[in-house]
């Protein structure tokens, strides 16, 4: 399905017709979300800055923290809260406008067979909320490109929901797959 049929440049025009200003991180998966939010025009209203801290030793230094697990709701809540700060220190001084930081961590297919579960984990941080979605993908059913699309999904879904934007963009869960969605208002 391609991304015109699948409703993303819709999507991306609404959250780039609101205020809000957003850091996004991702390491692992998750990066097409920043293509999709540039592929469409307004991207400067809304992307202060989107980084991928790839190495362990770049994502330790972006959270302020060696993590024991790097793929997990603690650490993508970490993340967050570190995107949400840079975005309130990148935001102009003359701007009120309201910031997110919003964040993914994941460990997908690759080219060599993994001993462990493909997941991902992301999340989001407002001044007034804190999101995260954890997902376990069935391992093997997808390819890379698949479980890339599918945590990109999350992520852009997230960039919506602190934008104030109704996202109605399916991930693509499979049967038997469940996302974990926890949402505290702070």
């Amino acid at each position: 399905m391609s991304d015109v049929d699948n409703g993303i440049p819709e999507l991306v025009k609404e959250i780039h017709s609101r205020p809000e200003k957003a850091v996004i991180v991702v390491t692992g998966a998750g990066i097409s979300a920043l293509g999709w939010l540039f592929d469409q025009g307004g991207a400067s209203r809304t992307i202060l800055e989107g980084r991928v801290p790839y190495s362990i030793s770049s994502l330790n230094e972006f959270v302020g923290v060696d993590a024991e697990t790097h793929v997990s709701q603690e650490e993508a809540i970490r993340m967050a809260d570190a995107a949400y700060e840079r975005a309130l220190h990148l935001r102009a001084d003359d701007d009120d406008s309201p910031v997110i930081g919003v964040s993914c961590t994941a460990t997908i297919a690759t080219d060599y067979a993994k001993r462990g579960t493909h997941r991902a984990a992301c999340a989001l941080r407002t001044a007034t909320r804190r999101t995260d979605f954890t997902i376990e993908f069935d391992k093997g059913a997808r390819d890379r490109v698949g479980e890339e699309d599918v945590t990109s999904r999350l992520v852009l879904n997230l960039v919506a929901l602190g934008n104030g934007v109704v996202s109605t963009l399916d991930p693509g869960l499979l049967p038997g797959e469940n996302l974990n969605v926890t949402d505290e208002r702070l």
